[in-house]
């Protein structure tokens, strides 16, 4: 057995990387797009729909992660339909996400100024036109670097989805797995660290280039 890291090992974790990034993007997706729903559903005058949604974000943000997915994956066998631990863990991550993205959508909502949007409804737009022409393009713009952020904190929480034995393994278990191997856990880890550090990095900087192209497109339009 050979128990020093070879080329292999690097490919190995550039697989379990992209099982990482591959996570991220589609939990991401997901559970924004429920978050934006829940968010949009509390900025409505009705407090019985904001009351209940936020006890439904206060127990998604108050119960730990890694047991939200062992609760959510024996309920599921339990019942009788046993999911497969990769698709588990993108559902999972994407409720959990929601609870927290639906918050800063509802922040975004609430940032448009109201003499904004009574302008709007004065010029005869509708409702819904005014939220998609006149809400969403503001409060998107407000809370795109909070909503980043919260991605970057998902890419680091796919590292729990371990627990459930997901297959093919993601970046920290595919390191866990060398470890166990070739016995040298602090450069293994520094790899790993790596890795995270590439991946958030790019996100942080394609984030960064959106936000300047969209403030320049601003400056023009001024």
């Amino acid at each position: 057995m050979n128990y020093s890291f070879t080329f292999n090992d690097l490919l190995f974790m550039s697989q379990g990387a992209l099982i990482t990034f591959a996570l991220t993007i589609s939990s991401g997706i997901l559970g924004t797009f429920i978050g934006f729903l829940i968010g949009w559903a509390r900025s409505l005058n009705s407090r019985i729909v904001f009351y209940i949604l936020g006890i439904y974000i206060d127990i998604i943000r108050s119960v730990p992660l890694i047991l939200q997915f062992v609760l959510f994956n024996s309920f599921m066998a339990i019942a009788g339909y046993p999911m497969d631990p990769f698709l588990s863990g993108i559902l999972t991550l994407s409720v959990y996400i929601s609870g927290y993205v639906a918050e800063v959508i509802l922040a975004g909502i609430k940032s448009v100024p109201k003499v904004t949007r009574n302008s709007s409804r004065g010029l005869g737009m509708t409702y819904f036109q005014d939220f998609i022409f006149i809400v969403i393009p503001i409060g998107f713009k407000n809370i795109f670097p909070s909503w980043t952020g919260l991605m970057l904190g998902l890419m680091k929480d796919t590292s729990l989805i371990a627990v459930m034995g997901a297959t093919p393994p993601e970046l920290l278990r595919s390191s866990q797995i060398i470890i166990n191997r070739v016995h040298e856990p602090i450069l293994i880890l520094l790899g790993a660290g790596v890795f995270y550090y590439v991946m958030c990095f790019l996100i942080t900087y394609f984030a960064e280039k959106y936000e300047e192209k969209h403030h320049i497109k601003s400056m023009e339009f001024r």
